[in-house]
């Protein structure tokens, strides 16, 4: 940026084209963003350090890093790793003339109108994933669960029998919240094994965690409002969140879980803080209850929701299991949403919501409009799987097997790896994760791995900050999954890890 003086992009309150009595992330927002479509800000052209812009303008760091992230989910800025953050190359406008201009010859033809994408698709796809895709799971992916412990045969006599004699309910779905048969046993189910509060008329069947995230940021978000996340935390969540125009807030996790007092450094207070309390992505740590009740606190002084991801609660290893966020809320501020992609597979495309009582008429209209009913089915297939025992029996056999082969990766690290990596505390889930303790660049192993043939994560990739100026500080390490892969081949994969970080050293 050419200038010493970048006042001129942080428009006051009473400029004609600012809203009156918008937040500072706002009007920073916008004065970059006019700055950058009428060419006063060039694509390719490096911004300042958040920390020197903010000492510029006289705001806080905050308030540039809100701007800034906003920017970025929209496809104005863009993030090199090691340089800076920088004008998006292809601008969310001039993809729109682009997409205009490629097909105007079809639309000559045909008479069909120019692509014109919404900004919630342009922030959306500003969080694609860029893992690498393995055709056939390979070591040390994080969410792969061992597909030959599931008892697909049962499976497909449960799927037959669901088929053979439909009830009404299967052929002619009509209520957006899910076939009662299933929503019985899922109620059930968290009644018993997560000490979570709840009826079946609570439970709404989705067709994944996404959904359920996705419903939520609809029906209590709007553009601008604040969605507290954790950092680290899974990165999936923060394009769902991003597409409903919220601003997505980092607050830091430590050996206690999330920092409750990091939600006071909001520009404004959160609207939502999405938690993983039973088990943060990656790092495995657990909320404590000193902090439950601080969160739950908080989410009632400050008229704020609460969603809980409770993604992999049920494969537990050590101590006894943890109760619920939820079942310590007396206020009803608490959004409980589960998977069962992880604990039985990732085809099964199901999960579910529990709500809030006042929550229900908001969510079934707007269930409505979105997919209607996910496919009846497969939920009556589960329903029984749950009612004739096999889920339970199912969760406690994995349980075991998972407890083994975590067993055996953790000491793989402890007695083949030292120097190399550190196993961080955690008491369950399908991962551990790993510190590195030479130096080196995590995700430089990653792509290393990748070309190895190892699906590999880099734990600073799940940090929301990626700023060059903020690299130096993030947490370098492996997440690394076991849950897929028996103990020989473990051993096998975890010998060309130390290999690669051998070589890398």
């Amino acid at each position: 940026m050419p200038h010493s003086d970048y006042s001129w992009i942080y428009p006051s309150q009473t400029d004609k084209d600012t809203d009156q009595g918008s937040t500072a992330y706002r009007r920073l927002y916008h004065g970059i963003r006019a700055a950058i479509l009428d060419g006063r800000l060039h694509p390719g052209e490096r911004l300042p350090a958040s920390r020197d812009l903010a000492t510029s303008l006289g705001v806080s760091r905050n308030t540039v890093v809100a701007s800034f992230d906003l920017l970025t989910s929209e496809g104005y800025l863009e993030t090199r790793i090691g340089a800076g953050s920088f004008v998006a190359r292809s601008l969310p406008d001039q993809d729109v003339a682009s997409d205009a201009k490629t097909s105007q010859s079809t639309a000559d033809t045909s008479g069909e109108r120019p692509l014109r994408l919404s900004q919630s698709a342009i922030r959306m796809l500003a969080y694609q994933r860029r893992f690498p895709r393995f055709r056939v799971a390979r070591p040390f992916n994080p969410a792969t669960p061992d597909l030959d412990g599931f008892p697909f045969d049962l499976w497909a006599r449960l799927l037959r029998r669901a088929w053979r004699a439909p009830q009404i309910d299967l052929t002619i779905p009509d209520d957006p919240m899910g076939l009662v048969q299933l929503r019985d046993e899922v109620a059930k189910w968290l009644r018993q094994s997560r000490g979570v509060n709840c009826h079946s008329d609570q439970v709404m069947i989705v067709s994944g965690a996404q959904q359920a995230l996705d419903l939520t940021a609809r029906a209590l978000v709007d553009p601008g409002d604040i969605i507290a996340t954790e950092d680290p935390g899974y990165e999936g969540i923060r394009g769902v969140l991003a597409s409903s125009g919220a601003v997505v807030h980092p607050v830091a996790v430590d050996d206690e879980g999330l920092n409750v007092d990091g939600l006071m450094a909001t520009p404004s207070p959160a609207r939502i803080v999405v938690t993983t309390p039973s088990r943060n992505y990656p790092l495995g740590t657990t909320l404590s209850l000193a902090r439950r009740l601080a969160l739950l606190q908080w989410a009632k002084s400050n008229d704020a929701w609460i969603v809980e991801d409770d993604y992999d609660s049920d494969y537990r290893y050590d101590g006894p299991p943890l109760s619920s966020l939820q079942g310590l809320d007396n206020d009803n501020r608490v959004i409980y949403v589960g998977t069962f992609s992880r604990v039985l597979f990732p085809g099964i495309r199901l999960g579910y919501l529990v709500l809030p009582p006042a929550l229900i008429p908001a969510f079934r209209g707007m269930r409505g409009f979105a997919d209607g009913v996910p496919a009846p089915t497969t939920q009556a297939a589960l329903a029984a799987f749950f009612a004739e025992g096999h889920f339970g029996s199912h969760v406690r056999k994995m349980r075991m097997r998972y407890g083994e082969r975590r067993a055996h990766l953790k000491d793989l690290i402890a007695n083949t790896a030292t120097g190399l990596l550190s196993a961080m505390p955690s008491d369950g889930g399908l991962h551990l994760c790993a510190r590195l303790l030479t130096g080196q660049d995590d995700i430089f192993i990653q792509e290393r791995m990748v070309q190895a043939g190892l699906d590999c994560r880099a734990l600073s990739s799940y940090y929301h900050d990626k700023s060059p100026e903020n690299r130096p500080n993030l947490p370098q390490g492996l997440v690394l999954g076991f849950a897929g892969w028996e103990q020989q081949q473990l051993s096998e994969s975890f010998g060309e890890l130390i290999e690669i970080l051998q070589r890398s050293s």
